[in-house]
């Protein structure tokens, strides 16, 4: 059996460089591993961006050349990336893919600290009172958004050159891209159960703990979670564990 493609998507502000030591723990583990930065994501038209062109590019540049060259593919999401990363993913399952006679397809989901939003939903909805955290720096004439203290809020239990190394890639990320609404989600779907797991991060500044849980705890769907002691970058802070958690749920799922 072949290993499914690992496709990684970015969290808000971030970029597939992020992911660098995540991306080659896998790829020591023999998976190809695809990911690209979201055009909201130091976009120079940040108003003409949203959640719906973030999931059409994951689709069509990520999602769809894999599974049309007849490859499993594991979804991997981090923070803001869980918004768009399960819009796009809807329609594309290994089974439905399957059923209708086609090869490749999703064989299982997994969110990496990420947001599980409803249809309708935005990350700025999710928040408490629909408001943004105070680390969140809006500049209402750009459309765009930025971060205070990103060590505190992103990086929190890494060490202080990777911080720093981590910080000098972030880019601003579009302000609408985080409060449009996100299109109907894959999670829920039939086809994922048994098939979807979330990486929990206990000491997130980002998406704090308790947050995390209530999205697991009521979304009506079983999860298959794994708890780390863990900032909001655990593909940072915990590669290690983080890489063999995807490489496990990749192997299980595609069997």
């Amino acid at each position: 059996m072949s290993l499914p493609t690992i496709v990684l998507v970015p969290g808000a502000w971030h970029s597939p460089q992020h992911y660098t030591p995540l991306i080659d723990a896998l790829k020591a583990q023999k998976y190809e591993v695809v990911s690209e930065r979201l055009p909201s994501v130091g976009s120079s038209t940040p108003l003409d961006q949203s959640v719906a062109k973030d999931s059409a590019f994951i689709k069509n540049a990520l999602l769809l050349p894999v599974i049309n060259g007849g490859k499993d593919v594991l979804l991997l999401m981090h923070s803001y990336g869980g918004c768009p990363g399960a819009d796009a993913a809807k329609d594309l399952s290994k089974a439905e893919r399957q059923a209708a006679g086609k090869k490749g397809g999703i064989v299982g989901l997994v969110f990496m600290c990420a947001f599980v939003a409803s249809e309708g939903a935005s990350l700025k909805s999710s928040l408490p009172g629909g408001v943004y955290d105070p680390w969140v720096i809006q500049n209402n004439e750009t459309g765009q958004t930025t971060v205070d203290n990103p060590k505190n809020v992103f990086y929190n239990d890494v060490s202080d050159a990777q911080a720093q190394w981590a910080i000098s890639l972030l880019l601003p990320h579009a302000e609408h891209a985080l409060s449009s609404p996100s299109g109907p989600p894959a999670w829920p779907d039939a086809v994922f159960n048994g098939k979807r797991a979330y990486i929990q991060t206990e000491n997130d500044n980002t998406i704090p703990f308790v947050a995390q849980d209530a999205m697991v705890t009521y979304s009506g769907v079983q999860w298959d979670i794994t708890k780390l002691q863990s900032g909001h970058s655990p593909f940072l802070s915990h590669t290690k564990k983080v890489a063999d958690f995807v490489a496990e749920k990749a192997k299980a799922y595609a069997s």
